[in-house]
């Protein structure tokens, strides 16, 4: 079978020579492991991954959300330029 490069695929292993890579029988690709297991859990051979639901540490209230620093951010309607031609209220 001819490549459009015009290199045949023994023509490409002999000039790879032992840099060809030789995989084993029953080699299974990333795409191919991860399909697998997705059909596995579908089917229910496999448990889904569990994840906690709720945020735990120090920077996390009891509900699980994000509590920013004081002083951290800042209020968008402060920042505007008051004399600018693009400052107004949109009606």
């Amino acid at each position: 079978m001819s490549h459009p490069n015009g290199y045949t695929k023994e023509d490409i292993k002999r000039i790879l020579g032992s840099s060809w890579p030789t995989m084993p029988e029953g080699h299974e690709t990333g795409n191919q492991l991860r399909r697998r297991k997705g059909q596995e859990m579908r089917a229910g051979l496999r448990p889904y991954p569990t994840y906690p639901a709720k945020k735990v540490g120090p920077n996390f209230d009891e509900n699980g959300k994000y509590i920013y620093p004081e002083g951290s951010g800042f209020n968008y309607m402060d920042k505007l330029n008051p004399d600018s031609e693009w400052s107004g209220k949109v009606s």
